[in-house]
C-alpha cells in the first residue's frame, strides 16, 4: 500500500505490449528512480491476431481484465503523471479502434499507440539513465519485441539514430518454427532471414564490443547462458544457445528472439549484448519526470534570466 505522506511525486507508466501487458509506478529521490510498485501480465495479443489483422476476442477479454487490475493500484497511488502507451500489436490490428476506447474505460487513463521512433527514444532513455547519461561514449541500445525490433545509436542523453523494423520474436517463431519443431536448417534459416532484414536497412555502424539489450528476450537468453547470471551475452553463447534449442526443442518464441539476436549480432559485428533491466516503462517515466522539473523550471523563471 502507498504512504499517506508522500515524500515526492508518484509518476506511472503503463505499457500495452505485443505478447504482455506492464506496469511500473516510481518516484525520484536525489536524481535516482526508486520502483515502488510494478505489475505485469501476459495477454498475448500478437500471438492472436489472425490472417485478417484482427485481434481475437479472448485476447482482448484477458487484456481489458488486465486493465482493470492495473487501474486497482493506480487508483491507489494516485501518481501526479500518467502515460500509458501501446506498441506494435496495438498498431498493427485492425480492431485497435474499437478497443482502445474500452482499454481507457478499464485502466481510468487513455491509451495513445506510439510509433517506432518514439517506443526507441523511450528505450534509450530508459537505458542512458539507469547506465548514467554523462557517460559520452556512443552507445547502441536494442529491443527486440514480439512483433518489432529496435535500434537506436545514441551518445550520452543525446540520441543520434533510432531503427524499428517490422520484426519480433513471435513473428520469427511462427514464420520458421510453426509446426513446433526447431531443426538445424529451420534455424539457421531463421537467422539469414534476420539478418538480411537488418541488412536491408543499412543501418551502418558496425564493430561494437558491447550493446546493450532492454528487452526481455536478452534477459531470458542471458539467464539461460549464463545458468541465471545475467551477463553479457557473447557470439560463443549464441552458439551455445542454438544447439540448446535444437537438441531440447525448446517450445515458446524465444527460439525467434535467439535467431533475431544471432542474426544482428552478426549484421553488425556486435561482440556482446549486456542485458539491462530497464526499458521503455523506465524511460516513460524519466521523461515525465524531467518534463515536469522543466515545467517548473519555466514557472520560476519564465524569461529565462541568468
Amino acid at each position: 500500500m502507498p504512504p499517506l505522506d508522500q515524500e515526492s511525486p508518484i509518476y506511472a507508466a503503463v505499457e500495452l505490449g505485443s505478447d504482455s501487458f506492464r506496469l511500473h509506478i516510481g518516484r525520484f529521490h536525489d536524481g535516482a528512480l526508486e520502483l515502488v510498485a510494478t505489475m505485469f501480465e501476459k495477454v498475448e495479443l500478437s500471438a492472436s491476431l489472425d490472417e485478417d489483422g484482427m485481434l481475437d476476442s479472448a485476447a482482448l477479454r484477458r487484456a481489458l481484465a488486465c486493465l482493470a487490475q492495473f487501474r486497482g493500484a493506480l487508483d491507489a497511488w494516485r501518481p501526479r503523471a500518467v502515460r500509458v502507451v501501446a506498441t506494435a500489436a496495438l498498431r498493427m490490428a485492425k480492431n485497435a479502434s474499437l478497443f482502445l476506447p474500452a482499454a481507457g474505460r478499464a485502466l481510468g487513463h487513455p491509451v495513445e499507440i506510439i510509433a517506432g521512433d518514439e517506443a526507441g527514444r523511450l528505450v534509450y532513455l530508459g537505458v542512458a539513465n539507469s547506465l548514467g547519461s554523462g557517460e559520452n561514449t556512443p552507445r547502441l541500445v536494442l529491443d527486440i519485441g514480439s512483433v518489432s525490433t529496435e535500434l537506436v545509436i545514441g551518445q550520452g542523453p543525446t540520441i543520434r539514430r533510432i531503427e524499428s523494423f517490422a520484426l519480433g520474436a513471435v513473428r520469427q517463431s511462427l514464420t520458421f518454427f510453426a509446426n513446433g519443431r526447431i531443426d538445424a536448417a529451420g534455424f539457421d534459416a531463421a537467422v539469414r532471414s534476420s539478418r538480411s532484414r537488418f541488412a536491408e536497412a543499412g543501418f551502418g555502424a558496425r564493430g561494437w564490443d558491447m550493446a546493450y539489450g532492454a528487452c526481455g528476450t536478452v534477459r531470458a537468453l542471458a539467464g539461460i547462458a549464463q545458468r541465471g547470471e545475467r551477463m553479457p551475452i557473447t557470439q560463443a553463447d549464441l552458439a551455445v544457445l542454438r544447439d540448446i534449442f535444437i537438441d531440447t526443442n525448446r517450445r515458446g518464441h524465444l527460439a525467434g528472439g535467439l535467431a533475431l539476436l544471432c542474426g544482428l549480432m552478426e549484421e553488425l559485428e556486435i561482440a556482446a549484448v549486456a542485458p539491462v533491466a530497464a526499458g521503455l516503462r523506465v524511460g516513460a517515466l524519466w521523461d515525465m519526470h524531467q518534463r515536469a522539473g522543466a515545467v517548473f523550471d519555466t514557472l520560476a523563471n519564465p524569461l529565462g534570466l541568468v
